[in-house]
C-alpha cells in the first residue's frame, strides 16, 4: 500500500485551491471581490493566505524529512509543531479580518447622509458600496481560513504520529 507523504497532501490541497480560484476567476468572482472591497482587507487576506500556505508547505516538507524516531527527529518535529502555531494563529484571524471588513463596510453603508434632502439613489449607492465590502471581506476570510486549516491539520497529523 502506498502512503502519501505530508508534502504531497499539502500540494494536492493547494492544487485544488488554485483550481477553484482559477474557475472562480473565469466567472469574474475574484476580480469582483477585489474591485468591490474598498477596505482592501480581502487583498490582505489573500496575500497572507499565499504566504502562510507556502510556509506550511515548507513545514510539511521538513516534517517528512524528520519522520524517524531518533532524538534529533523528535526534537525537529516538536520545533515544527511550535512553528506551525503561527499558521493556526493566522487561520483563526482570517475570520477576524473578514469581520473587520464587515464592520468597516457596515460603517460605510450607514454613513450615508439620511436627511430629507438626500436622494434615494445616493443612499442606495452608499449602501451598495458598504454592503459589498462587508460581504466580500467575510467571504474572503472564510474561504482562505478553511483550506489553511486543512493544510495545518495534515501537518499536525504528521507531527503527532
Amino acid at each position: 500500500m502506498y502512503y502519501m507523504n505530508t508534502f504531497t497532501k499539502w500540494f494536492l490541497v493547494n492544487a485544488v485551491m488554485l483550481t477553484a480560484v482559477f474557475l472562480a476567476e473565469q466567472k469574474g468572482a475574484v476580480s469582483t471581490v477585489i474591485k468591490n472591497d474598498i477596505s482592501h482587507i480581502s487583498i490582505l487576506i489573500m496575500i497572507l493566505y499565499v504566504t502562510l500556505s507556502a510556509y506550511v508547505g515548507k513545514l510539511s516538507y521538513l516534517a517528512d524529512r524528520a519522520s524517524g524516531n531518533n532524538v534529533d527527529d523528535i526534537d525537529a518535529r516538536e520545533g515544527l509543531s511550535r512553528r506551525s502555531e503561527v499558521g493556526w494563529f493566522a487561520a483563526e484571524h482570517f475570520f477576524s479580518l473578514g469581520l473587520l471588513g464587515t464592520v468597516f463596510g457596515l460603517c460605510v453603508a450607514t454613513a450615508t447622509n439620511l436627511n430629507a434632502e438626500a436622494q434615494v439613489t445616493d443612499i442606495v449607492a452608499g449602501l451598495k458600496v458598504g454592503l459589498n465590502t462587508a460581504f466580500y471581506t467575510t467571504i474572503c476570510g472564510i474561504t482562505c481560513s478553511l483550506p489553511l486549516q486543512v493544510q495545518l491539520m495534515i501537518l499536525r497529523f504528521k507531527l503527532e504520529e
